[in-house]
């Protein structure tokens, strides 16, 4: 083969591992690529040398800990910290919370919004309200919730005491919050995917002979179905934001959020930032997961005529 044709090949063979084939000029090979994999890595990677260098320059680790005690953290997640356990229980704690909070959202945003959509009478009693109290922060609500629920947990809810169990860490204040948080977001946008259907839709199904029952499985619902999820992807969002601001609040003893200030006030800079890279880490999955549900339910959106 001629030694230009095999350098050639070369080139493309190499830019096509680093995800970018080069055009134009055989010799040209956008390592930096914008979605190169390449690019994926070799950017953090420079990113957390320049951190360990200037750790390092700065000799200070109670204010910028260097990147290997940091990851000492994170390949650890089973090590105690203080009273409140380890980095992977208060992780866990927290998704609970959130997992309970979200579902309690999801059912109440979606049913009254389908119900204020579909429903004259209902949404014009039940709007006003719903448009004063939007507005308000989520964490607002923290001090109502204190005084409502006290310290109570999920197991008390039901009449049990302490159960040895991880329920016992789940106040009902800060499900409370969450579920405010989350609920807002599901409503308005179930609300507003409703109230978008297509009239044309409506008198079709009406013509057929679709009763009413007929008219919300096969006209309502997957008509709205795009701002429902949108909705519960703001909503899981706001939720996950909103536990993590809770627990830094008094009253809490356990929670990622909790662990992040309470190493905060004892100069442990590693265990924050290591909580803090959790905290992003998942909030990024929560909304990856909700893109990939989205979709592989609503594949047919922005298809229609």
């Amino acid at each position: 083969m001629p030694r230009d044709a095999q350098k050639n090949r070369n080139l493309w063979r190499m830019s096509r591992w680093l995800g970018c084939p080069p055009t134009g000029n055989s010799s040209e090979i956008w390592i930096f690529r914008i979605g190169s994999p390449l690019g994926w890595i070799v950017v953090p990677v420079i990113l957390l040398i320049i951190w360990q260098i200037a750790a390092q320059w700065l000799n200070q680790p109670w204010i910028f800990p260097p990147v290997s005690r940091v990851i000492g953290q994170l390949v650890h997640p089973f090590r105690e910290h203080y009273a409140s356990g380890s980095l992977l229980s208060n992780t866990l704690i927290s998704l609970l919370r959130v997992l309970l909070g979200f579902l309690l959202a999801a059912v109440a945003g979606i049913s009254l919004g389908i119900a204020m959509g579909s429903i004259r009478i209902i949404r014009s009693s039940l709007e006003p309200i719903i448009e004063v109290l939007r507005p308000l922060c989520p964490i607002a609500w923290l001090p109502f919730a204190i005084a409502v629920f006290k310290r109570g947990t999920l197991p008390q809810l039901f009449g049990f005491g302490y159960t040895r169990t991880v329920f016992d860490q789940v106040q009902l204040g800060m499900v409370f919050v969450i579920f405010v948080g989350g609920f807002f977001p599901v409503l308005t946008n179930t609300l507003d995917g409703v109230r978008g259907v297509r009239r044309n839709y409506l008198l079709l199904a009406q013509a057929l002979g679709a009763k009413r029952r007929q008219i919300f499985r096969h006209v309502y619902l997957p008509a709205s179905m795009p701002m429902i999820l949108t909705g519960l992807r703001q909503g899981l969002g706001l939720c996950w934001f909103v536990i993590i601001a809770a627990e830094m609040l008094p009253g809490a003893e356990s929670g990622i959020g909790y662990l992040l200030m309470y190493a905060s006030d004892n100069a442990a800079m590693d265990i924050v930032i290591a909580a803090m890279l959790i905290i992003g880490s998942i909030g990024a999955f929560l909304s990856l997961v909700m893109r990939k549900i989205m979709s592989g339910l609503v594949r047919w959106h922005g298809k229609e005529i």
